[in-house]
């Protein structure tokens, strides 16, 4: 990103290292969650990467198809991880906080 008229030399630097951690961190997600699997670019499905340079994109654009409850199971189990359970505590965690909302888990019916 360019430095804006307003912004100082430092506060310039900052936006572009947040933004680059965020591109990281969304390129992560994208990768574990392996949407680039479903991405029309045949450059990350042959890489088993995601290889856009804005992968935000890739995953709104995969989160708006998903639906609510598998996004809801979704930020349960990121919750969990970020409070630093494994991935099967995450599971469990966010599959009791469903059924003890809703009475089923997305994956009820598989």
């Amino acid at each position: 990103m360019a430095k804006l008229d307003w912004q100082t030399p430092e506060q310039a630097q900052w936006q572009a290292d947040y933004e680059a951690r965020r591109a990281r961190q969304h390129r992560s997600l994208v990768d574990r969650l392996e949407i680039w699997s479903f991405c029309p670019r045949k450059g990350c499905q042959r890489q088993k990467s995601c290889g856009h340079e804005q992968p935000s994109l890739c995953l709104n654009a995969f989160f708006a198809t998903m639906p609510e409850e598998v996004k809801q199971y979704v930020r349960l189990v990121v919750d969990a991880r970020t409070g630093g359970a494994s991935p099967a505590e995450a599971d469990r965690i966010a599959c009791e906080r469903m059924i003890a909302v809703d009475g089923r888990t997305p994956f009820d019916d598989l």
